[in-house]
């Protein structure tokens, strides 16, 4: 069996559990910590959402439990086989701690595709600019 390539990392966040979910699942946020299509329209994500790069990339939502965690399935057109033989996620988990919550943040398991060593190198990129940013928006939005 390959080894896993899974990226995980945690970040606490000066703020209530709340202004840190509205920050994961509204546009106008999500737009400063990460890529959305162009069409994306603004409403808010919930379970069953699909944010679909037309011929690339589709995430949908496919956990969806509010202020404790987020989870989306990731499928990239180019991989080899169809949606289903993939189980390749974005799990954000929130635990509150006395006036401020945990974000962490999980993505992968990338040892399925050839390529998972490049798809786990750019996600540990991504995970460290998103909690950064996803901590300053929340830590700083009224």
């Amino acid at each position: 069996m390959a080894q896993e390539l899974t990226v995980s990392k945690k970040i606490f966040i000066e703020a209530p559990v709340a202004k840190v979910w509205e920050v994961l699942v509204a546009p106008k946020y999500i737009r400063q910590w990460d890529d959305l299509p162009a069409d994306f329209e603004d409403y808010y994500l919930e379970h069953g959402k699909v944010i679909d790069w037309s011929g690339m990339t589709r995430l949908t939502v496919t956990g969806y439990e509010p202020n404790e965690s987020l989870v989306f399935s990731l499928y990239v057109s180019k991989w080899e086989l169809p949606p289903s033989h993939y189980n390749i996620t974005y799990s954000y988990r929130l635990t509150e701690e006395g006036t401020g919550t945990w974000l962490e943040l999980e993505i992968g398991d990338f040892s399925v595709l050839p390529d998972g060593r490049d798809y786990h190198a750019s996600s540990e990129q991504f995970a460290s600019a998103a909690l950064g940013k996803i901590k300053n928006l929340s830590e700083n939005r009224v």
